[in-house]
């Protein structure tokens, strides 16, 4: 009988083949007639259900809304419904029963009927109806009534299904503070009530209400976590049947490593040092497999608790006592082995570095050693750069020495073969690059040195040379020696034949050391404030150029691997190259699930940087629209269902918590913001407004909006001291709440000054109309001047914006505040010149900076001494100019918005006193002239680009950018010998400048194809 959420039920098998078949055919005045005679004859309520449903599908508004009415009627009543009549009532309301109102009428419904019928087969689906609902309430009433009723059957599930529900109402904006504290309550005391059973009893039966499979303990640790104290929970677990090493005897890991982070968290590092000294203990003595208990997380957590230990030197002499015990047991596992190496190595960083120790002159500490016999092991294994990072950024510059100029080298002679020798000299650069970024391999050099400034502010304890942070000198020599590499390697058939056979082709590897050492060289630092130039303004062009070359060189040789498309889409990205840059991402094929962690690496920001993307024939944003769409199309978590009637309890708080976060996503907001600047950029029509769309109806000002970008893709370099690779990259600062709620805001700012009524709208009462808009256009305006203002003079928020970003959300916070002022001053009311005044100035001052960071790279603006024109700095700074778009037509729109206004009260009004004070209008009309002056210039800038890349010399322009020659004066400045070395390097790595000629015709098409698009956009 049950017939999900959206499909026609079937009528009783009683009713009449007649009525059946009108019914099944859809022909709804028949089915009307029919049941109203049946009523009429039998007296059956079921038929008046019909009759219902069937005029609920007729056109009519009326006929439409008698489900509705019916349901409200059978609510007040009081009585319990008819099953089927349930059925077919909730199906007729099915597009007029919000989640909300099912809360209030459906949802008690069903749970009176299961509290009269709690035996039947029918009270499951009734269940599942409010899960889909997400009628927590009534799905907890449910699940309570059908355990009472199974108590003594043994079937255990409702019991569970019924804490689950009641945990969920615990942490659910459905219920009231008070009644949040209650649900706590009663589902702590319910696990407990059912742990207490386990533990008392020999052996828990499966009839028996205790805590029996993993799921259930699972949902036992997971409350008391959440909703219990910490005592209580400390105490609970050291139950020898509930306790984590009784679980892990049973195999489950999952609820020993939950104490193990418990634990953590509240930093009881003896009781983690114990629980991981039995763990390992059991695997010694055969209870449980040697191989389940042996996990470096485990010794990891181990050693690090030791090391925390009052008596450290015991502690840690136990952690290696039990070492030597696993390493005699001589299993033949690779990954046994692994975790073993790794759990020595950890150990060895744990002992506390004594003065003097022997070796501690020439660098071999122990550390040294450890990290030189696990190197010795694991060297060609994809993951040993990554195994030993945190260790070696770790080390003393003795140490650092020591392992680079003895073990090392050492190493590498004792390799026979090629590719053994090649994969260690790749790892060997990858650690060089390393140590540029380690601060123990720089010391302070005087600011003062016999009466002379110095401008370096450290020495290189590597190569003794005065720099600043990193060392460029190191750098140079570690592109020079990872390309050397790189061309023995390509030289070598001997070794391109093997590469098939290894982890990894060091040819990436090595192509990522140079590339992450030139963008390093050319300047390229992490922009994290609005107050950092544009991308690429302090940046050698040539350096970054070559840094670009030399990844997407490597792309054509290995093109399936993610982490060098990823970062040569960024670089793209910086560079301007929008289109281009999509084609590299698209074969990434980035899966649904994934989506919101992944998308923006490419889609943040692309409608300010590219516009012409979202013209092409598959909507740009339609994989991210279609995924949130899907996952979120009601308020219940996706398979909810699959994962009650399967006993996934563990699941179903993942699935929720899940569910509530991707509601609260930053890369929700973004593809939404995204997408409308776009389809306002080319004059199309927004269907609704941003407040009023689903996905963001539950959005507020008090949302904690989540930024979760996964950057887990990337080949991170970088040293722990310093940022990671991917704040070098992007055009600004990622994605935050801050800068979320400000496109959100700025959004629904927009929708309000573009509002316009249909044509046909013919209000009955205009007066009475015009009031109420008045009323909510200054309660709107208010509320988006309060909410703005707020966020933008919140203290974390000049670090979540980009320059232009911040400009935008001022000036349009700026904007609602002058336009509220200017609607709400009539000619007849005293004008407020001083308030006026000063917003109008502010407005004026802040878009005369962001016209000047306009202004100041484009074409006409002064050459630089970098080698290369401005064309090149305006290409890859289109941000800027698109923000100067958006503020000029805000400013624009704003102005006629207030006319448009004072025009319909004059029309309503001919006395005029209605009207607006012409001082009002003449500030915004002042700022509408300024605006439109600018927008001639922004048409004009790309008009010029246009031309600009329209005339030819465009392959020889860009090859003397990137290797220097020709006018490329500032190309050349500074090429000392070891500069000289680095570019003959590259040249050599692509090939050459007959190499590069392809990529400069890609390069220069994406920059055309990219003037191309904002060609097209709507400039009014």
């Amino acid at each position: 009988m049950s017939y999900g959420r959206y499909g026609r039920p079937a009528l009783k098998n009683s009713v009449d083949v007649q009525l059946q078949t009108a019914f099944t055919d859809s022909n709804w005045n028949t089915v009307i007639r029919l049941a109203d005679k049946r009523f009429k004859t039998l007296k059956d309520p079921y038929y008046e259900a019909i009759r219902i449903a069937a005029e609920s599908q007729l056109d009519g508004t009326s006929e439409r809304c008698t489900a509705l009415i019916a349901i409200d009627e059978l609510v007040k009543s009081k009585a319990v419904p008819d099953y089927d009549t349930l059925e077919l009532l909730e199906w007729a309301a099915r597009d007029y029963l919000y989640d909300t109102e099912y809360a209030e009428t459906l949802g008690p419904l069903r749970a009176r009927w299961v509290k009269a019928n709690p035996k039947s087969k029918f009270a499951v689906k009734c269940l599942q109806s409010c899960l889909e609902y997400w009628d927590l309430v009534s799905a907890q009433q449910i699940a309570t009534t059908l355990d009472k009723a199974f108590a003594n059957s043994g079937d255990r599930q409702y019991m569970f299904w019924g804490i689950t529900l009641t945990y969920l109402l615990s942490v659910s904006p459905q219920c009231s503070e008070a009644s949040k504290k209650v649900y706590s309550l009663l589902v702590v005391k319910q696990l407990e009530r059912a742990a207490d059973i386990t533990e008392n009893s020999e052996k828990v039966e499966p009839k028996d209400r205790g805590l029996l499979q993993e799921e259930e303990i699972s949902l036992y640790y997971r409350v008391m976590l959440s909703h219990g104290s910490k005592e209580d929970f400390i105490s609970r677990i050291q139950s020898p049947k509930l306790g984590p090493l009784a679980q892990l005897k049973e195999g489950r890991k999952d609820l020993f490593y939950q104490a193990l982070n418990a634990y953590e968290s509240w930093g009881e590092w003896d009781r983690i040092y114990d629980l991981c000294r039995q763990a390992l203990r059991l695997g010694l003595d055969g209870v449980t497999p040697t191989f389940s208990v042996c996990d470096y997380k485990v010794w990891k957590k181990f050693a690090l608790a030791a090391s925390k230990s009052k008596d450290q030197e015991t502690a840690l002499g136990e952690v290696q006592s039990i070492l030597k015990e696993f390493i005699a047991l001589k299993t033949n596992t690779a990954m046994y082995k692994k975790n073993i190496a790794l759990a020595l190595l950890d150990t060895a960083f744990r002992q506390p570095v004594v003065p003097g120790t022997s070796g501690s002159d020439s660098g071999l500490t122990p550390r040294v050693i450890h990290i030189g016999l696990y190197l010795d092991s694991y060297f060609d294994k994809l993951s040993a750069f990554d195994d030993v990072k945190d260790f070696v950024a770790e080390l003393s510059f003795e140490e650092v020495k020591g392992l680079m100029e003895e073990v090392l080298p050492k190493m590498l002679e004792e390799k026979s073969d090629k590719s053994s020798q090649v994969i260690l000299k790749s790892l060997i650069c990858k650690l060089r690059y390393l140590l540029t970024t380690c601060t123990q391999t720089l010391s302070h050099n005087p600011s003062v040195v016999d009466g002379q400034e110095q401008d370096k502010p450290y020495q290189c304890r590597l190569c003794s040379t005065l720099t600043s942070l990193p060392c460029e000198s190191c750098l140079r020599s570690v592109v020079t020696k990872a390309a050397q590499i790189y061309q023995q390697i390509v030289d070598d058939s001997e070794l391109l034949a093997a590469i098939p056979r290894l982890d990894k082709d060091p040819r990436v590897d090595l192509a990522l050391v140079m590339c992450n050492s030139i963008l390093k060289l050319s300047g390229l630092r992490p922009r994290t404030s609005d107050v950092a130039p544009a991308p690429l303004r302090d940046v050698n062009p040539s350096l970054f150029l070559q840094a670009v070359l030399v990844l997407d060189t490597q792309l054509k040789v290995t093109p399936s691997d993610v982490a060098l498309r990823l970062l040569l889409a960024q670089l793209y990205l910086l560079l301007g190259c929008a289109s281009y840059a999509y084609q590299i991402w698209t074969p990434l094929e980035v899966k649904r699930t994934i989506q919101d962690s992944l998308s923006p690496l490419f889609f943040d920001r692309i409608s300010s940087l590219s516009p012409g993307l979202f013209t092409g024939t598959r909507p740009l944003m339609e994989p991210l629209r279609s995924y949130y769409n899907n996952s979120l199309h009601s308020t219940c978590p996706l398979r909810i269902w699959d994962a009650f009637s399967s006993g996934s309890y563990s699941s179903i708080l993942e699935m929720t918590e899940f569910d509530s976060k991707l509601r609260r996503s930053c890369t929700l907001m973004m593809s939404i913001v995204e997408e409308r600047r776009a389809t306002r950029a080319f004059g199309g029509k927004i269907e609704c407004e941003i407040g009023d769309l689903a996905l963001t109806e539950n959005i507020d000002d008090t949302t904690i909006l989540l930024n979760k970008t996964d950057y887990g893709s990337f080949v991170n370099l970088e040293s722990p001291h310093g940022p990671p690779i991917q704040e070098f990259l992007r055009i600004g600062p990622e994605l935050s709440n801050e800068r979320a709620h400000l496109s959100f805001l700025s959004e629904q700012y927009l929708d309000l000054i573009h509002h316009k009524p249909p044509k046909d709208h013919r209000p009955y009462k205009p007066s009475e109309a015009a009031l109420k808009e008045r009323a909510y256009t200054f309660e709107t305006l208010s509320q988006l001047n309060n909410s703005l203002t707020s966020f933008i003079h919140r203290p974390t928020t000049p670090a979540a914006l980009t320059s232009p970003e911040a400009t935008y959300y001022t000036i349009i916070s700026f904007l609602s505040a002058a336009v509220l002022t200017a609607l709400s001053t009539t000619r007849a009311d005293p004008y407020p010149s001083e308030t006026m005044s000063v917003i109008t100035s502010s407005i004026r001052t802040a878009f005369t900076g962001l016209r000047t960071r306009f202004t100041s790279s484009s074409i006409n603006a002064n050459s630089s001494n970098t080698g290369v024109d401005e064309t090149f700095y305006s290409l890859s700074d289109m941000h800027t100019l698109s923000h100067v778009r958006e503020t000029c037509l805000a400013m624009r729109h704003s102005a006629a918005f207030v006319q448009a206004w004072n025009d319909r009260e004059l029309a309503r009004d001919r006395s005029g006193k209605s009207t607006l004070h012409k001082d009002g209008l003449a500030e915004l009309k002042a700022l509408d002239a300024m605006a439109a002056k600018t927008i001639t210039e922004v048409k004009g800038h790309i008009q010029k680009l246009k031309e600009q890349l329209g005339g030819g010399g465009w392959l020889d322009k860009m090859l003397d950018w990137t290797f220097g020659g020709g006018g490329a004066e500032g190309g050349q400045e500074g090429k000392d010998g070891e500069t000289e070395k680095v570019w003959k390097a590259v040249e050599d790595v692509v090939g050459g400048r007959e190499g590069a000629e392809e990529w400069v015709g890609k390069v220069v098409e994406s920059w055309g194809q990219g003037v191309k698009g904002w060609g097209l956009v709507r400039m009014e």
